[in-house]
């Protein structure tokens, strides 16, 4: 609308001025007066470019000499996630924004003193023809105000901030075990790829002692060249998956670095993997782990946090409807130049009766009615969803450390049937496929006791 208006302006200008079309570009800045128009392309399908002034990026934290040949333990490296994570830092200043917030709330319950002045010369003419001198004044004007009465007003927005401190107490708490659990996750993943890589490697050599054994048969006359053809795929596949688990393992530990706070370049020293070892243990029950869930979930104790919240502005709307009693007081002083000072005082009272709104505060009660039921349906969502969730990952856990025993076995026996595979097949009593299939079950054994010491780790962290 503004601008049909300037250009109907403008066109009213040129008509009473006679000026040509050839001069209304002299007049453009009237449909455009602030150049709003300057940034933007011509057309679209051209980039933006964006404002030429915006705060900086901020620099990765990088580590101090010391740290970088420091062996990092899971507890350091957890520590050092929650000082240095943007995340947590976020949320505690979410938390301080709101701590200030009650602050803010809770100064509605002391009076407010304002000192004002005002400063004039004026001169005026009589109507008798003659001129008055002019005069100076000045008038300090010192008011206090006070708040008597308000149906609980101040003590609702008092109680609904209070409550938004705990949202977001409760929130940071999150953020730090959302943290602590990408750190443990990232963790155990690099440990994982670490002894992947190291599986990897073995297969390599494994093959490569394949090959060579299949190249001694062969000039023997007693392999065919197929069965070296075998040996040779073999060790340029095992070659790859080697090449492709550096990737995979350089990756796992930039993903690491950047739960800390580092860029992902930091390469961070860690105990590798101990395969010998046998996962952790868990001696709560389910029911037990999900009762202490509902005591100290920080999600759920948030849900309970937002509940109060509702509950508190509730009842803001419904006191802001109600009669208010305030009292006030004003002293000033009067300079005036001719003539001699003087002071004045106040002291009342002031009742306020809200007798029609518009039906506001009738649908702002409606509202904060309907944000307190979908509050208390979230919280009851939460308590479903947190013993669901503890269920879930405690026989997850479980399961994981339960297959535990057989995939250790099946490591075990897969390296003792691959070692007398290949001692047959130096005597002719195996054929080349039988070592490539004892080494690949042997491979494939490594992997899943790797993975499910890995994943016992990661479930009891999630847990």
């Amino acid at each position: 609308m503004p601008h049909k208006v300037l250009s109907a302006v403008t066109g009213v200008l040129l008509a009473v001025t006679g000026l040509t079309q050839a001069d209304a570009g002299v007049m453009g800045w009237l449909a455009d007066p602030f150049d709003t128009d300057g940034g933007i392309s011509q057309q679209p399908g051209q980039p933006w470019t964006g404002p030429s002034k915006l705060p900086t990026i901020p620099d990765a934290h990088t580590l101090a000499q010391a740290e970088q040949e420091q062996v990092w333990s899971l507890p350091q490296l957890t520590a050092y996630a929650l000082a240095h994570n943007p995340q947590t830092a976020a949320a505690w200043d979410s938390l301080r924004a709101e701590a200030a917030g009650v602050g803010v709330a809770e100064s509605a319950w002391l009076p407010t003193l304002t000192l004002s002045t005002s400063a004039s010369r004026r001169q005026s003419a009589s109507t008798a023809g003659f001129t008055v001198p002019a005069r100076n004044s000045v008038n300090p004007n010192l008011t206090l105000s006070y708040t008597l009465w308000d149906f609980g007003l101040r003590s609702a927005k008092t109680d609904a901030a209070k409550a938004q401190e705990w949202v977001a107490g409760f929130t940071q708490n999150q953020e730090i075990q959302s943290v602590a659990f990408s750190v443990a996750q990232a963790y155990y993943q690099v440990l994982g790829n670490q002894s992947l890589l190291l599986a990897d490697e073995k297969t390599v050599a494994e093959n490569q002692k394949n090959l060579e054994a299949a190249e001694v048969m062969h000039r023997a006359g007693q392999a065919t060249v197929g069965a070296l053809y075998q040996a040779r795929a073999a060790m340029a596949q095992s070659q790859s998956t080697l090449a492709a688990q550096q990737q995979t393992l350089r990756s796992s530990q930039g993903v690491l670095a950047s739960t800390l706070g580092l860029s992902p370049k930091t390469v961070l020293k860690i105990h590798p993997l101990q395969l010998n070892q046998t996962p952790p243990q868990l001696h709560d029950a389910a029911d037990t782990l999900m009762q202490s869930a509902l005591s100290a979930n920080p999600a759920l104790q948030e849900a309970r946090a937002q509940v109060a919240a509702a509950q508190a502005n509730l009842r803001s709307a419904e006191a802001s409807g109600l009669p208010t009693l305030g009292a006030s007081s004003s002293y000033g002083y009067l300079f005036q130049g001719g003539f001699r000072p003087g002071d004045t005082w106040t002291v009342g009272f002031t009742l306020t009766v809200p007798l029609f709104t518009g039906f506001n505060n009738h649908y702002q009660v409606r509202q904060n009615e309907a944000l307190r039921d979908q509050a208390e349906a979230n919280l009851a969502g939460s308590r479903n969803s947190t013993e669901s969730t503890v269920w879930q990952d405690y026989h997850n856990f479980q399961g994981a450390t339960a297959a535990w025993p057989g995939a250790r076995s099946g490591l075990q026996n897969a390296d003792k049937a691959l070692e007398v595979v290949q001692a047959q097949y130096r005597v002719g009593q195996a054929t080349i496929q039988d070592v490539l299939l004892a080494e690949s079950t042997l491979a494939q054994a490594r992997y899943t006791l790797i993975q499910n010491l890995v994943s016992s780790y990661v479930a009891l962290a999630q847990l």
